[in-house]
């Protein structure tokens, strides 16, 4: 199992080197160095430096992620190029994914690093099942404004609702995570703990992240309450002590079950046996 832990990953450009530890030591699960869309075109090269250099300096790289530039244009196989010679990231985020070929390719190429598949084009939506079920991708993870663009919508919560939940569901199927994409307001942390609590209600993962603000509430809206927790604890230790069970009048069979265990991991707890 990959022990790396997607559910809350900051960006960072990559040709900002000085943020890169600040990033990792931010409170997010993780640091993704980002070469594609936090990078101007004319920074490209430097960003490629800048990421090559932090891989093959840090002493630990478990928590350290990088997006590359979209796989088919020129700068994502010069991405590749350079990362296939430096020292692994813990995952490589590939943007604009088609199809569960490309993803293929690029695993064949890296040697198994692990992949987050950004689903962010209505290409990538329509195959999202046979991407989520490829070798070598831990995660799924909605991109809103690339997506509502291409179709020429509102990247609204509402509007996007159909095609989230699908993508949700593709990487539930699949047995890989589901990141929901990133909320463009920091200033206000009531605006993406909103966004967190929706895609935790739909039943995503976690949340990519663009500022260290959204830290916070975005882990609120990701954490269960103490009364949550305490009664997810209460089910699944009424079903280990026989099945079926019965819990304050309430019959815990299967779902109920898996409803609680998810909420206990959330939490971050370990189970009661």
């Amino acid at each position: 199992m990959n022990a790396f832990d997607p559910s809350l990953l900051l960006f960072v450009p990559g040709d900002r080197p000085d943020r890169f530890a600040k990033a990792l030591e931010s409170g997010a699960s993780g640091a993704i160095l980002d070469l594609e869309d936090a990078v101007s075109p004319d920074r490209k090269a430097v960003a490629r430096e800048a990421v090559r250099a932090f891989l093959e300096g840090a002493a630990d790289r478990s928590r350290v992620a990088v997006r590359m530039n979209p796989p088919a244009g020129d700068d994502g196989r010069t991405d590749l190029a350079m990362l296939a010679a430096a020292p692994a990231p813990a995952a490589l985020l590939v943007p604009k994914v088609d199809d569960a070929a490309t993803l293929a390719r690029i695993t064949a190429g890296l040697g198994g690093v692990p992949l987050i598949a950004l689903i962010e084009t209505a290409r990538g939506l329509t195959h999202c099942e046979a991407i989520a079920a490829t070798d070598g991708v831990l995660a799924l993870a909605f991109g809103p404004y690339d997506l509502a663009a291409e179709l020429g919508g509102e990247s609204t919560r509402d509007v996007l609702l159909p095609h989230r939940a699908r993508m949700m569901v593709a990487a539930r199927a699949g047995g890989v995570w589901a990141l929901d994409g990133p909320s463009r307001e920091y200033g206000n942390p009531a605006i993406p703990a909103a966004d967190a609590d929706h895609a935790r209600r739909l039943g995503f993962d976690g949340k990519l992240l663009i500022h260290p603000a959204q830290i916070a509430p975005v882990r609120a809206a990701f954490t269960p309450s103490s009364e949550e927790l305490a009664y997810a604890r209460r089910i699944v230790a009424a079903a280990e002590r026989g099945s079926p069970a019965v819990l304050d009048g309430t019959m815990i069979d299967t779902p109920i079950v898996t409803a609680a265990l998810r909420i206990v991991a959330r939490a971050g707890v370990p189970r009661l046996r």
